[in-house]
């Protein structure tokens, strides 16, 4: 599928296709983007609907309440395939990125078709950033990172506009 890079500082994850007048959330909050119109204009050649891979793990958690089922990206070499070239993501909500420590987390949208939402939590499933992540055309050299606000032990990624988590908590006890 696809490969995302996964470091300490740099974890690379979907790629996606945005309005670039979208930017990620700040002080002023989120702005509004057509994902639909977005999601239309970058994605490149290849197989028209790419899923999830069916090797991740589904488990359902629970964020702010709502129950969403995810693929686990909880290795260093399933984090780095993330949701690179999915084009539909099936039969799952979004991805839920799990490491071993708590870090400051970065990602970056290379070889990604879908505009997506990422939320970073703290280990006791804070939130601590949230952006909504451009692509980055698969040629591109610099591709832009999407930075925690602090030492992130999860990043759940969703299509973008799909859920507004605004200050919701992670229920860690529903991490597998």
């Amino acid at each position: 599928m696809a490969l995302i890079a996964a470091s300490s500082l740099v974890v690379a994850a979907c790629a996606a296709s945005v309005d670039p007048t979208k930017v990620s959330d700040g002080p002023g909050g989120p702005q509004q983007i057509d994902t639909q119109a977005a999601n239309q204009t970058s994605a490149a050649p290849g197989p028209e609907f790419v899923k999830v891979d069916p090797l991740f793990d589904r488990a359902t958690i629970v964020v702010g309440g709502e129950s969403l089922n995810v693929a686990i990206a909880d290795t260093a070499d399933k984090r780095s395939q993330g949701l690179m070239f999915v084009t539909d993501m099936g039969d799952v909500d979004g991805m839920l990125f799990v490491f071993h420590d708590a870090e400051v987390r970065s990602f970056w949208m290379r070889n990604t078709r879908l505009a997506l939402d990422i939320v970073y939590f703290d280990a006791d499933g804070h939130p601590i950033g949230a952006h909504l992540m451009l692509p980055c055309p698969d040629t591109a050299d610099d591709c832009p990172s999407y930075l925690s606000d602090g030492s992130a032990t999860y990043a759940l990624e969703t299509a973008a506009g799909v859920f507004d988590f605004g200050a919701s908590v992670l229920d860690v006890a529903t991490v597998p």
